[in-house]
């Protein structure tokens, strides 16, 4: 599974949803709520293996930030 994919699974089973896809934003996914996100953030560091700045969980408003902010960290 590609690094796209396993987001994509990640972010699917945190907003508990089947239909999280590339155009998934805080804006337009009503189960995004600040404690998800948080999830979110520690299951995206175990998967990956890396650890987040706040200033970097901050700034995963959507799928793409998400994205690019794995790709810096890897």
């Amino acid at each position: 599974m590609n690094l796209e994919d396993k987001v994509l699974a990640i972010m699917r089973e945190v907003f508990e949803m089947d239909d999280v896809s590339t155009d998934t934003t805080q804006k337009n996914c009503p189960r995004w709520d600040s404690l998800r996100h948080l999830t979110l953030a520690s299951e995206l560091e175990e998967e990956f293996d890396i650890e987040l700045e706040p200033e970097e969980i901050a700034e995963m408003t959507d799928y793409d930030r998400v994205i690019g902010m794995l790709k810096s960290k890897m």
